[in-house]
């Protein structure tokens, strides 16, 4: 068999192999899938993919593979590993097939694969308005496209998505992953990526991400890939060499390759070439002996490849030559003055010099038959070869070769740039970071976009200076350049950096000639501070932006008014916002078409403002009529405003059944704008909120946890993790809700808007009072008063005075226990002050007792005022039972149950004859246990229990088959999928902790990367994933039999030898004689003699030293 380069059969790697298969087979089956394959350079992990996708290829159903090669000329631009992997598939696609899977995501991918956007217009699905979106949520939608691409793909066949050497990617390509490893939503889809652990220090951009996909619902599996052992070092020489290794050779390979399977195939390489370079373990001293056995124009076209980084075309390997060539200053040397004939593109001396290259196997073409063309793809045969070679080149041939490959790649202005600032050319560099920030920012990748403008920045010089290639900008360009890399570091999720652009913009800006233009950045500024969390500092920069911009009816001017009346109404100062709003609003609609976006935006902030104000019934007409016009100019974020507002209006109306219809709507538009995991996600928080006043536990329940799935940041994440807690703590109370809080009282440190805030702080005081930890329960509610104080939301403040009075009563009832009358006093003071407080702003708000926003607010108020009673020690049932029928009549049954609660206690100890109390307390107790028996309210039930125990009434134990049948769950169209692995809810079954085990574990892990992002608390070093071993038979489904196939059985021992010679050559090794070796193992000299002839044959050795430093070092003498 003649030698190559590479072994034709994969050697090792079985158990690799075996997890791997898994893997796929759990992706077949619809639970989507990450995997992580970490090992170093060399180590084998491209042949470990090759050798995976030829065997899915292989499968009797096979997966659809997507794997793209790096190339050059794409290195760097935002995506580009996944669209190498999805354009082939798509361009080849019949065109019902390309409408079936682009769906919405249609402008997405026509911006993705330009190549496909005649055809995506053609066939209808690229809108001729393009939709409205804010900057910082178009990633979002470009990354739930490609989720839903995939989701799509994978319904005709599962789908491996493979994403090679992830340290290397850019931005976009690191957060498309992370976002596809984190959600859990059910696709047929396996996520294959891999890196190299040496790679990623502590502050390299990946280490973060693998941080968050560490955290996700469904860990992902890892496997690490190590060096070779002997047996598999010696499998690869017998596949690229024909023939079993001898010892020595065996030995060298071992201890120079350290079991690397670069290495080995190198040291094979150079060893047949004869260099003496073989005697090293160094890949670039070994790449630099074989390169020094090349002829010229080989050693021309490898340098030349060598600094690119990735595969490059021929036609642009050709120009980079011709650009190099004139920068010399002779012509390159030859080997030959024999006349040659060049191929295609390329001259005579690079085609010669490119066939050497590709006959020693350090180069490869794509395709490998035929003519070179133009296209045909040239790369190193591993990145490490390229670096080696790469080494060789002297600093001022290096500069060269890259300003030359600048040239060749000068199309590409991501490749030009790297080339050119590594060349150290800084005004074309710069000038080529600038127009690769405009293509990033075109296909919805702020933060790659970000990267290159603030390279160009950096290159920027405003003063004079004496070296001719630094750049002098005017003032007003850079101005322009910091407030668009301002609005692109918001869009990225840096609000701390745009703040700084921002505020070095408005610096640099002129006010004297353009105070509209400086309103607008001061507009920006202030919506920047606020999302870092400076609500005050964003304030005044919205109050200045009002100052600067002229009063005339301009769209600018609408613009400022409608951001300024929108944070006041965030703040609850909904007067101010309403006059700010209706100022705006005027404005926009005096200008007609042209500020039409400005006009709905401050129509909505009207509505809402009107919504808490004296008619909100017009401010839900207000809404109504901006969520239709929003869809008219196709504005998904005032879409999504107005259909969300909308929502909390018509809750704070009572009109709940209604706004979780609005809710299920905007879920269906928002999945139909591709805006699921941000706005969709958002409406299923305030309908879960709203069915959980309902008494329908279970559907908010499901709402919260479908999305989770999803791994929502930001409000989103508080909205439905915040609704979840509540659920669960009035459930269970248990660790689950108890983890969830802790959480998410972290996260909303961070969050300025009350309307967020409290309801998690209040339902932190309730998960203490259910646990008795009264000091707990007493700071909640005190840090959620101070903030709901202060705005002017009446329907909160009176909601919470409750919480605060339910908190008080518990307290005094403490302290009157301990006989601390200070304690008491001061819990009936503070109970008084806030009740006055919570009367006044109802007062000010000045709403129709009859609307059912203040019917509420009223039962609010008046549970506040019986539990001040209870604190005054004043049992009075009527008060409750008043109190029950009045939360009754508004269908807060929940609210029910606990008054009645209240009611059958205060019955009890009322100081009555104790069996006519009992009489009185019977009906309410049994009344408040049916009702949240029927919820589900595990610690409610607990106290009701305790009640009748201490009070001799007989309560109902639940059937086992009342306890396991879960409520209807109502869900918005499309969301059916997300239940299909459900648990029925067991209110005191066996099934409960169960459950609780299953949702603690799709939901906690989740919120903490989260959390640590929000709260600036990460970890120390890349967290463990998933690293379990999957053996052999943990399946046996038909996947993993086809993948794995039959495993070839290890040889015992490398060289053949049997047991005995093994014993022979473990005592040589010891240094013993033939007759010693005679006498240990009872046999003859002469067999002894025959025993080691056959072993030095084997380990082809020259004699018995040999054999035995060779078995010391190969192991050979340790037992199998």
């Amino acid at each position: 068999m003649a030698p190559g380069f590479t072994s034709a059969r994969f050697v090792g790697r079985e158990r690799e192999l075996q997890r791997l298969a898994v893997a796929l087979d759990r992706a077949a089956s619809g639970r989507p899938t990450a995997v992580l394959v970490a090992g170093s350079s060399g180590i084998g992990i491209s042949r470990l993919l090759g050798e995976a996708q030829k065997r899915l290829a292989a499968l009797s159903e096979p997966f659809t593979v997507l794997r793209g090669q790096p190339v050059a000329a794409t290195l760097g631009r935002p995506y580009a590993p996944v669209v190498a992997g999805l354009a082939p598939i798509l361009e080849g696609s019949t065109d019902d097939a390309l409408t079936n899977l682009a769906g919405p995501a249609a402008p997405q991918l026509a911006r993705l694969v330009p190549s496909l956007a005649p055809r995506l217009s053609n066939l209808g699905l690229i809108p001729e308005r393009p939709a409205i979106i804010a900057p910082e949520r178009r990633q979002g939608r470009i990354l739930e496209g490609i989720h839903g691409l995939l989701t799509r793909m994978g319904e005709q066949q599962p789908i491996v998505l493979m994403l090679e050497d992830l340290h290397h990617a850019d931005s976009a390509t690191r957060a498309l992953t992370t976002f596809l490893a984190r959600v859990s939503r059910p696709q047929r889809v396996c996520l294959l990526v891999t890196y190299q652990p040496d790679q990623v220090t502590r502050s390299h951009p990946l280490h973060g991400d693998l941080a968050l996909i560490a955290d996700s619902q469904r860990p992902p599996e890892r496997i690490d890939l190590g060096p070779l052992d002997r047996h598999e070092l010696a499998s690869l020489y017998e596949g690229i060499e024909g023939e079993r290794p001898s010892a020595s050779i065996l030995l060298l390979l071992a201890e120079r390759s350290r079991g690397n399977p670069l290495v080995t195939e190198e040291l094979l390489a150079v060893r047949r070439e004869g260099s003496p370079a073989a005697a090293t373990g160094s890949l670039a001293e070994i790449m630099a002996a074989r390169l020094a056995r090349r002829s010229p124009e080989c050693r021309r076209v490898l340098r030349l490849l060598a600094s690119a980084g990735a595969a490059v075309s021929a036609a642009e390997l050709a120009e980079a030559a011709e650009a190099l060539e004139q920068s010399m200053t002779g012509l390159p040397p030859r080997s030959t003055n024999a006349p040659r004939r060049g191929e295609g593109v390329l001259n005579a001396d690079l085609r010669a010099g490119l066939a050497e290259a590709v006959d020693v196997g350090i180069l490869r073409i794509q395709p490998k038959a035929g003519t070179i063309r133009a296209s045909s793809l040239i790369a190193f045969r591993h990145e490490a070869v390229a670096t080696a070679v790469a080494a060789d080149l002297l600093p001022f041939q290096r500069r060269r070769h890259l300003a030359a490959l600048a040239h060749g790649l000068a199309a590409s202005p991501f490749a030009a740039e790297r080339y050119w600032l590594a060349a150290h050319e800084t005004v074309r560099a710069r000038e080529a970071a600038i127009e690769a920030a405009g293509l990033a920012e075109s296909t919805d990748a702020p933060e790659d976009a970000l990267e290159h403008l603030e390279l160009a920045l950096e290159l920027t010089e405003l003063r004079d200076q004496p070296a001719a290639d630094l750049v002098s900008v005017p003032a007003p360009v850079l101005h322009e350049l910091h407030a668009r890399a301002a609005e692109l570091a918001f869009a990225a999720g840096r609000p701390d950096r745009a703040v700084a652009f921002a505020e070095a913009a408005i610096s640099r800006a002129d006010e004297r000639r353009g105070r509209a233009a400086l309103g607008l950045l001061y507009d920006r500024l202030g919506r920047y501070r606020r999302a870092a969390g400076d609500s005050d500092n964003a304030l005044a920069a919205h109050r200045r932006a009002v100052e600067l911009t002229p009063r005339e009816p301009t769209v600018e001017r609408a613009a400022v008014l409608g951001s300024l009346a929108q944070v006041k109404m965030l703040e609850g100062v909904f007067s101010e916002a309403e006059r700010l709003a209706q100022d705006a609003l005027e404005i926009a609609r005096s200008l007609g078409e042209a500020a039409q976006p400005e006009a709905v935006h401050a129509l909505i902030t009207l509505g809402v403002s009107r919504g808490w104000g004296e008619d909100p019934e017009s401010g839900v007409a207000m809404l109504q009529e901006a969520r239709r016009q929003a869809q008219a100019i196709e504005d998904l974020e005032a879409i999504f405003r107005a259909t969300a507002n909308l929502t909390t209006v018509l809750d704070l109306l009572g009109r709940r059944e209604q706004a979780v219809k609005v809710a299920f709507e905007g879920i269906v538009e928002a999945r139909r704008g591709g805006l699921e995991s941000v706005y969709g996600n958002f409406l299923r928080g305030n309908a879960a909120d709203s069915l959980f006043l309902l008494g329908r536990w279970q559907e908010s329940r499901e709402l919260s946890l479908t999305a989770l799935e999803w791994s929502p940041a930001g409000v989103s994440l508080i909205n439905s993790a915040g609704n979840l807690a509540t659920v669960e703590i009035e459930r269970d109370g248990g660790e689950l809700a108890g983890r969830l809080l802790g959480q998410l009282l972290l996260q909303v440190e961070t969050v300025g808007d009350a309307q967020f805030a409290v309801p998690i702080f209040q339902a932190a005081a309730s998960y203490a009072l259910w646990h008795g930890d009264l000091v707990d329960a007493r700071l909640a509610v005190a840090r959620a008063w101070e903030m709901a104080r202060v705005t002017e939301d009446w329907a909160l403040i009176a909601k919470l005075s409750a919480t605060v009075a339910r908190v008080d009563a518990a307290v005094v009832a403490d302290a009157r226990g301990r006989r601390d009358l200070a304690g008491i006093a001061g819990a009936r003071e503070r109970t008084s002050r806030v009740l006055a407080e919570a009367e006044a702003a109802i007062r000010r708000a000045a709403v129709s007792p009859a609307m059912g926003s203040r019917r509420e607010a009223d039962a609010y108020l008046a549970t506040a005022r019986a539990h001040r009673m209870l604190a005054d020690d004043r049992h009075e049932p009527s008060v409750w039972a008043s109190l029950a029928d009045t939360w009754g009549a508004l269908g807060a049954r929940y609210q029910v149950a606990s008054a009645r609660w209240r009611q059958a206690e205060a019955a009890l100890t009322g100081g009555a004859d104790a069996r006519v109390a009992r009489v009185a307390a019977r009906g309410p107790l049994r009344e408040a246990y049916e009702v949240a028996s029927e919820l589900g309210a595990r610690p409610l039930l607990k106290e009701l229990r305790e009640l009748g125990r201490r009070a001799l009434i007989s309560l109902p134990e639940p059937t086992a088959d009342e306890a396991a049948t879960p409520a209807a769950v109502a869900m918005p169209p499309g969301d059916g999928d997300a239940l299909a692995g459900a648990v029925a809810v067991r209110v005191g079954g066996n099934g409960h902790d169960r459950e609780d085990r299953e949702v603690e574990r799709r939901v906690v892990g989740s919120l903490s990367s989260r959390v640590a992002a929000a709260s600036g608390v990460g970890p120390g070093s890349i967290p463990g994933v998933g690293t379990g071993a999957v053996g052999p038979g943990v399946s046996t489904s038909s996947v993993v039999r086809e993948f794995v196939g039959e495993v070839a059985p290890r040889r015992a021992d490398t060289f053949g030898l049997s047991p005995r010679e093994k014993e022979v050559l473990h005592l040589i090794a010891q240094g013993r004689t033939n007759r010693e070796i005679g006498e240990r193992l009872f046999i003859s000299q002469k067999t002894v003699g025959v025993h080691v002839g056959n072993i030095l044959a084997k380990l082809d050795v020259s004699g018995r030293v040999e054999a035995a430093a060779v078995a010391i070092r190969l192991s050979l003498t340790e037992p199998s």
